[in-house]
């Protein structure tokens, strides 16, 4: 099976792409349905607490979701590039720069779940706050290794597009 081009192994995953794009945006617009009727909640100050918990919570997911699309956005954009042999594109670069600044923002959203979490933790003790801190560290973790790991593949890209404009020249 070919990688690169039409019909490829790339250009399946530019759909599948666009499925989990489309998925996420689904996913975004339910949240911010919750969001508005957990602010109705809170307006008529029915049982505030869990609202406004429940409501900081949404907010974090709905403000990852958008990030996430971001992300996938930019995978979308390297994966049309490579499918027409643009592999050693300087926009690459600035694509895989963008992701991985975004999976740092996500992985701080999720450290100040984690905060949330023990701040209510040691008001309440509910087995339930639990499980979204151990939740929240896992998913910050796996994002800032993501993170590292993108920051790191893009400065070996741009040492690779040095080499291949300089080589270029020499020819």
């Amino acid at each position: 099976m070919k990688i690169l081009g039409e019909k490829s192994l790339s250009s399946k995953v530019i759909v599948g792409l666009k499925i989990l794009f489309t998925v996420i945006s689904i996913l975004t617009l339910i949240v911010l349905i919750i969001i508005s009727k957990i602010i109705g909640h809170i307006a008529m100050q029915e049982n505030l607490l869990n609202n406004i918990f429940d409501l900081s919570f949404y907010i974090v997911i709905m403000i990852t979701g958008l990030i996430a699309l971001l992300i996938v956005y930019q995978f979308i954009k390297i994966f049309k590039n490579l499918n027409s042999n643009n592999i050693f594109f300087k926009d690459n670069v600035k694509s895989l720069n963008v992701i991985s600044n975004n999976c740092f923002a996500i992985a701080i959203c999720y450290f100040i779940i984690v905060l949330f979490a023990i701040c209510i933790i040691i008001k309440v003790q509910e087995v339930f706050i639990n499980y979204v801190l151990y939740f929240s560290i896992m998913l910050m973790l796996i994002f800032m290794v993501a993170g590292v790991g993108i920051k790191v593949l893009n400065e070996i890209y741009k040492k690779a597009i040095e080499y291949k404009e300089e080589n270029d020249f020499t020819i």
